[in-house]
C-alpha cells in the first residue's frame, strides 16, 4: 500500500513538472472527437453515408414490400392452389426471405466498411497535421484531451487543429 501512494506521489510529481514547463516551452492538447468531427471532410463523409443509408434502406423497404405482398398472395390464394403450387410459392417465400437477410447484412457491412474507411482517412489526417503543427509551433508535446483531468484553456489547439485540416485538401 506504501509503495503503491510512493509510487502516486512520484506520478503526480512528474506530471506537475509536466505542467510548469508547459508554460515554458511546449505543451497543448487537442480534443481529438471535436477537432475530427468538426472538419469539412468528415461532415461530408458523414453526408455521404447518411444518404448511402437512405438508398439502402429504401431498397430493403422495397423487398419487404415485395416479400409482405408474397406472404398475402400465399394466404389468400392457398385454398385454390394445388400443393405442388402452394409448395413451390412457400419455397419462393422462403428465398425471398433469405435474400432480404443477406441484402440486409450486406448493406450493414458496407456502412460499417465506409464508416471506417472515413475514421481511418480523418483520424489518419488529424495526426499528421497534430504533428507538423506540434513541430511548426515547437511544442514538445500535444495530448489528447481525453486524457486530461483539468489543463488550462490556453494550453487548448483544437480550433486551430481543426481550422487547419478544413485547409487540407
Amino acid at each position: 500500500m506504501l509503495k503503491k501512494i510512493i509510487l502516486s506521489g512520484v506520478a503526480v510529481a512528474i506530471s506537475m513538472a509536466w505542467i510548469v514547463s508547459a508554460e515554458a516551452g511546449g505543451i497543448a492538447y487537442v480534443d481529438v472527437k471535436s477537432s475530427v468531427e468538426n472538419t469539412k471532410a468528415y461532415q461530408n463523409g458523414i453526408k455521404h453515408l447518411e444518404a448511402l443509408k437512405a438508398q439502402k434502406l429504401k431498397e430493403l423497404r422495397a423487398l419487404k414490400a415485395k416479400i409482405d405482398q408474397a406472404e398475402k398472395d400465399i394466404l389468400g390464394q392457398s385454398m385454390a392452389m394445388s400443393p405442388e403450387r402452394l409448395s413451390q410459392k412457400q419455397s419462393e417465400l422462403k428465398e425471398l426471405r433469405k435474400s432480404a437477410a443477406r441484402k440486409q447484412q450486406d448493406a450493414q457491412e458496407e456502412l460499417v466498411g465506409e464508416k471506417n474507411r472515413l475514421d481511418q482517412k480523418v483520424v489518419g489526417d488529424f495526426y499528421k497535421v497534430v504533428r507538423a503543427y506540434g513541430k511548426k509551433k515547437g511544442y514538445d508535446l500535444i495530448l489528447p484531451k481525453s486524457n486530461m483531468i483539468y489543463a488550462s484553456p490556453a494550453l487548448d489547439v483544437t480550433a486551430e487543429i481543426t481550422k487547419i485540416l478544413d485547409q487540407k485538401k
